[in-house]
């Protein structure tokens, strides 16, 4: 490990942080792939691997905006340790509800899964936040690049464990194999809260002292929020972008778990090994890109997106698993180019009283606008089948990304040094 790295886990906070999240995000991953499987198990029906899919991310849609406004006013310790706790009760009550009907009707998996998602509104913008405020400016290259690498190692661990260990007992009892996933990631959000609680008090720098709960000062901090972004050309441009881009992409997984069924015979191990591998990819360019010291973070963003676009366009001629694998390969290492340089830029560039409002902001582009992208992917999908919708998907997202070009200041967009 290289001495950035060092110096940044000897930052305790950040520590912290860091090993709370890596303990909940291998919970997510045991949970996530095997909840969209069973959705597709239990009913058979891509349309409500789809429905699901839509309540997972309408919370991102709706919320958005006020938790950035909760992020940039109350403590973000405890929106974060309160997120773990709360995510970590709604599972443990869900494996009580699996527990007592080993068939759980489609409906509470729906359920469940949205609720998650409006408690995840408020966890992202305030970890967004935080970051900035308990790492030192140099070393925020560092931090964000191990936080991009733990968030795909993490999944690539629990996803190649589940494709062993929890296939292995899907093949014993499927209701047993979804229980046994529920209930470790309830118990990843509760150790994760031991971490988060050993955070200092990550109270937001601002010049008023309104209380959260006051609506008017709630809405004035909305309206400022976006009066900020709308006299940043790069975020702006950024959000415009991103937004193009998660609705060609949204459809995927939804494609994926067709894919799996159609091409490769619905095991469960194929549609792990495909997904693994995308993180693979991610964990290297992550692990080295910090070392490339990119500085042009406007055309970071646009070659990495349209490089993913490429892949996923390749993907529709693959109809067997290892080369279908192998693109997912190619995208994740294009993926960390379109991530972490512009994460550092927002970091740096963005005031401390502004950043939960703008995390949000990216947060409901990037998640609100999938709704819309899988509902139209379930109708493609059902008309023109999957390869075609990769290539239309593949595209739309190369193209939505090269746009960019045509913005001169967010193509000559550049990283600022640390102060």
């Amino acid at each position: 490990m290289g001495t950035n790295y060092r110096d940044l886990l000897g930052v305790t906070a950040f520590r912290n942080l860091w090993v709370g999240q890596a303990i909940s995000q291998l919970g997510d991953s045991l949970y996530y792939l095997v909840f969209l499987f069973m959705v597709d198990r239990l009913t058979g029906d891509p349309r409500m691997v789809g429905i699901t899919g839509v309540a997972q991310t309408l919370p991102f849609l709706l919320l958005s905006p006020y938790a950035g406004v909760v992020a940039d006013r109350a403590d973000r310790r405890q929106i974060l340790l309160r997120a773990d706790l709360l995510s970590a009760a709604t599972l443990a009550a869900f494996a009580f509800l699996v527990w007592r009907n080993l068939t759980p009707p489609p409906w509470t998996l729906i359920a469940t899964g949205a609720l998650l998602s409006s408690i995840n509104v408020f966890f992202a913008p305030a970890k967004g936040a935080a970051i900035p405020q308990i790492v030192p400016p140099g070393l925020l290259p560092s931090a964000n690049a191990l936080s991009m690498a733990t968030q795909n190692l993490m999944p690539m661990i629990g996803v190649a464990l589940s494709g062993i260990v929890l296939a292995a007992l899907y093949l014993l009892s499927p209701t047993y194999f979804f229980l046994s996933a529920i209930l470790l990631n309830a118990l990843s959000f509760a150790l994760s809260a031991l971490f988060i609680r050993r955070l200092p008090t990550l109270q937001p720098e601002r010049v008023d002292t309104a209380t959260v709960g006051a609506a008017g000062q709630g809405i004035q901090d909305l309206r400022d929020g976006f009066t900020y972004l709308s006299r940043q050309p790069v975020l702006w441009m950024m959000l415009l972008l991103n937004l193009l881009v998660q609705l060609a992409i949204s459809p995927f997984m939804l494609v994926y778990v067709q894919v799996n069924r159609q091409w490769f015979g619905g095991g469960y191990g194929t549609l792990a090994a495909c997904e693994v591998s995308f993180f693979v990819g991610v964990v290297v360019c992550s692990v080295f890109i910090e070392r490339l010291r990119v500085s042009r973070v406007g055309l970071a963003f646009i070659g990495g997106m349209a490089g993913v676009g490429v892949t996923v366009m390749f993907m529709a001629f693959s109809v067997t698993v290892l080369p279908f694998a192998f693109w997912n390969l190619i995208a994740g290492l294009a993926f960390p180019f379109a991530q972490i340089p512009m994460t550092t830029y927002i970091q740096r560039t963005v005031p401390d009283a502004f950043q939960g409002r703008v995390n949000s902001v990216l947060a409901m582009t990037g998640w609100g606008i999938q709704p819309l992208g899988i509902g139209l992917g379930s109708l493609l999908l059902a008309a023109v089948g999957p390869a075609w919708l990769l290539v239309l998907m593949g595209g739309a997202m190369t193209l939505a990304a090269l746009g960019g070009l045509f913005a001169r200041p967010f193509r000559a967009a550049a990283l600022p040094e640390p102060v």
